[in-house]
């Protein structure tokens, strides 16, 4: 691995649709050494992921979460967005959303 490529941040995708957490959210990433794009809903979100794929994706979902499940959904029938990871950022989880390929982890 070149040098270059370790000091390099980490891209980010921050999806969030409600500007305080937003904001206390990609401090959080910045502050982690992530470079942060944020994107306010899922279109914007979608946009951004396929013109230029972050390394990971983080998606703060609400409780109930379906526009989340649609969004993450999207990203995957898209060659594009397929492989870039996702995280959520909730204090509500589903299992229903453990058919996406997603589990909880609450290290965060």
């Amino acid at each position: 691995m070149s040098s270059a490529s370790a000091t390099r941040p980490t891209t980010a995708l921050l999806v969030d649709d409600d500007p305080t957490t937003s904001t206390q959210n990609a401090r959080r990433l910045e502050g982690e050494g992530y470079r942060v794009t944020r994107a306010g809903d899922a279109v914007t979100a979608l946009s951004l992921a396929r013109q230029s794929p972050p390394d990971i994706i983080f998606v703060h979902m609400g409780r109930g979460g379906s526009g989340s499940t649609q969004f993450i959904q999207a990203l995957r029938s898209n060659d594009a967005t397929r492989n870039v990871r996702v995280a959520l950022l909730s204090s509500y989880y589903d299992r229903s959303l453990e058919r996406l390929g997603l589990t909880a982890h609450e290290s965060w």
